[in-house]
C-alpha cells in the first residue's frame, strides 16, 4: 500500500532489535489506521434478498447510513420487488429475476436475507463463496443441521455476518442489559415473557410460512424465537433443558382461521440454574409483550415491547422507572420497530467496516452462533411437545425439515 508523504512514518535506525520491532509497529499501525479510513470512505453497495416487512425494514435502515446504497434487489414475486424498489428510489437500484444471478452479478459488498426461512441457508451459503457479508433474518434457518452448516461456513469465510435479532436494540431491552452487568438486581434467578399477539388473517398471510409447523416453525420461529433470545442476552446464559406444549389456534372472527402452533407454553431452565417461563398465543383479543426478569436483588420489568423499564429492589418503598439513555431513545420520527433494524443494522455495517469478524467492538450485535442457538431451542421445544416431556437442549436436539409433520 502507497502511504503519502505526509502520512509516511519518518523511520530512524537506532540500531537495536527492540528499536526495530517499534518503528515496525508503528509503521504497522498507520498502514492500519489508513487502511480503515479507506474502508470507511468506501460506498457498500447493499443486495438484498426479499420484498416484505423486513426487507423494507432493512432497505430503510441501510438508506439512513452515509456511503451505504441499496443496488440490487429480488423477490419471488417480481412486482413485490419492484413496488420496494420504486419507494426506495434509487437510480442504480436493478431488479433481478433470480437471487442467484444477484449474487454472482451484481457486485454486492453486502447480502440482506429477508427472504421465507426455508430460503436463507442456501443464499447465505453463496453470497459466502463470493467474499459478500451476509446479514440474515431470524430464524436464520429451518432446522438445527441446516444452521451447523451454515455457522461453519460463516466461520471459515473472511465476511462480517450476523443474525437479525432487532429487538435486543429496543431501547428497554438495552438499559436492562446495561442494569443486569451492572449488578443492580444482583444474580439473575428467574425470567418469563408474555406475549399476545393480536393479529388478523390478511396480516398472517401475507407470511404463510408462519402459519404451519411442517413448513417452518411457525410462530416460534417467527416470534417467540425473538424472546428465546432475549433471554440469553440479558442473563448471558444458554438453554439446558424445556418442556413445551405447541398446539394451534383459531381466530373465529376470521371465519374460523386456524394457525398451526399459534399457541405455546414453555418452561426452561437455563445454565447456572436460571428458571424461565414463555407463552406466546395469537389473539383476536388484547396485544400483550412484556418480560420480567428476577434477580437476587430486585427485579426488572419491561411492560411494554420494549420502551420502559421498572426497577424494584428490596429497600425500594415503590418501583421507579429507569432512564433511557439518549443513544438508545426511540427517535419521534421512528417506529419502534424500524428503529431496531436501524440500530442493528447501523452495528453490522459498523462491523464490515472495521472488519470485525467475531463482533468484538461490536458485542450487541447476534452472531450466527446466536441463531443456531435458539434453532436448538426451537427443536428441542418441537420434540417436548411431541414426547411430553423435558427435552435437553443442545446438538444433538433433533432438526425438523420441511418432511416433519410434528407438532
Amino acid at each position: 500500500m502507497e502511504l503519502s508523504g505526509e502520512a509516511r512514518p519518518q523511520i530512524v535506525l537506532l540500531g537495536t532489535k527492540a528499536s526495530a520491532l517499534a518503528v515496525i509497529g508503528v509503521w504497522r499501525s498507520v498502514v492500519s489506521d489508513q487502511r480503515l479510513e479507506r474502508r470507511m470512505a468506501e460506498m457498500l453497495h447493499v443486495g438484498i434478498l426479499g420484498a416484505g416487512l423486513a426487507a423494507e425494514g432493512h432497505a430503510a435502515a441501510y438508506s439512513q447510513l452515509r456511503d451505504v446504497e441499496v443496488t440490487a434487489l429480488w423477490n419471488r414475486t417480481h412486482s413485490r420487488a419492484e413496488a420496494l424498489a420504486g419507494k426506495l428510489g434509487h437510480p442504480t437500484l436493478k431488479v433481478y429475476d433470480n437471487w442467484q444471478e444477484l449474487i454472482t452479478q451484481a457486485h454486492c459488498d453486502v447480502i440482506s436475507i429477508a427472504t421465507a426461512p426455508m430460503l436463507r441457508s442456501e443464499p447465505l451459503l453463496m453470497a459466502l463463496g463470493h467474499g459478500c457479508h451476509v446479514l440474515v433474518e431470524k430464524p436464520m434457518s429451518f432446522g438445527v443441521r441446516e444452521a451447523e452448516g451454515m455457522v461453519a461456513a460463516a466461520q471459515r469465510a473472511e465476511s462480517v455476518t450476523a443474525c437479525c435479532f432487532n429487538w435486543r436494540y429496543a431501547p428497554a431491552y438495552q438499559t436492562a442489559s446495561r442494569a443486569i452487568r451492572a449488578g443492580e438486581i444482583g444474580a439473575i434467578r428467574d425470567v418469563r415473557t408474555e406475549w399476545y399477539f393480536r393479529a388478523r388473517r390478511h396480516f398472517l398471510a401475507s407470511q404463510p410460512w408462519a402459519l404451519r409447523m411442517d413448513t417452518s416453525n411457525g410462530s416460534l420461529g417467527e416470534g417467540l424465537c425473538h424472546d428465546f433470545d432475549k433471554a440469553r442476552f440479558l442473563t448471558g446464559e444458554d438453554f439446558s433443558e424445556i418442556a413445551s406444549r405447541i398446539t394451534p389456534i383459531t381466530i373465529k372472527q376470521d371465519d374460523d382461521f386456524l394457525i398451526d402452533g399459534g399457541r405455546s407454553m414453555h418452561l426452561a431452565e437455563l445454565t447456572g440454574g436460571v428458571l424461565a417461563q414463555f407463552c406466546m398465543s395469537i389473539t383476536a383479543g388484547e396485544g400483550i409483550w412484556r418480560m420480567i426478569i428476577v434477580g437476587d436483588e430486585g427485579s426488572l420489568t419491561i411492560p411494554d415491547a420494549g420502551t420502559t423499564v421498572v426497577r424494584q429492589r428490596q429497600d425500594d418503598n415503590e418501583p421507579g422507572t429507569l432512564a433511557i439513555a439518549e443513544a438508545d431513545q426511540l427517535p419521534h420520527s421512528s417506529e419502534l420497530l424500524q428503529h431496531t433494524w436501524n440500530r442493528l443494522i447501523k452495528d453490522f455495517i459498523g462491523a464490515v467496516r472495521d472488519g470485525d469478524l467475531a463482533h468484538s467492538d461490536h458485542p450487541n450485535l447476534p452472531v450466527l452462533t446466536d441463531g443456531l442457538r435458539t434453532e436448538e431451542v426451537i427443536a428441542a421445544a418441537r420434540q417436548s411437545s411431541i414426547d411430553r416431556r423435558w427435552v435437553t437442549v443442545g446438538s444433538k436436539a433433533p432438526s425438523f425439515s420441511q418432511q416433519s409433520n410434528g407438532h
